[in-house]
């Protein structure tokens, strides 16, 4: 497994993990997830994250905190790694606020895709 952490400002981070290859995931041949993570003085606070968890589904959704359980948000309609970053750059702007969107692409920025 390969995993990380991104830093976009001295509040907020990004944690990725990219899982082995399993030959159950169609087009990214692995199970990934990336989260955006509020770092407080005690703990991180979970913010929303995108995942392809389902195999089923060969497409990727985003996931926003809520009360007790992960709560499908949005889905995201492309393969493409790099629209795949530009959305989820999108969901992450819309809850830091504009003025982060230049860290928030810098720390996108830093993301391999998990195809490789």
């Amino acid at each position: 497994m390969d995993k990380g952490t991104i830093q976009i400002n001295k509040n907020y981070e990004l944690e990725y993990r990219y899982y082995e290859k399993q030959p159950v995931y169609k087009y990214f041949n692995r199970k990934f997830e990336i989260f955006l993570l509020e770092k407080k003085t005690i703990k991180k606070n979970y913010v929303l994250h995108m995942d392809n968890a389902d195999p089923r589904q060969m497409m990727p959704r985003v996931y926003k905190a809520s009360t007790g359980r992960k709560k499908h948000e949005f889905g995201i309609t492309t393969l493409n790694w790099n629209d795949i970053k530009t959305k989820f750059t999108d969901y992450i702007v819309a809850e830091l606020g504009e003025k982060q969107r230049d860290n928030v692409k810098k720390a996108m920025g830093k993301l391999s895709s998990p195809k490789i």
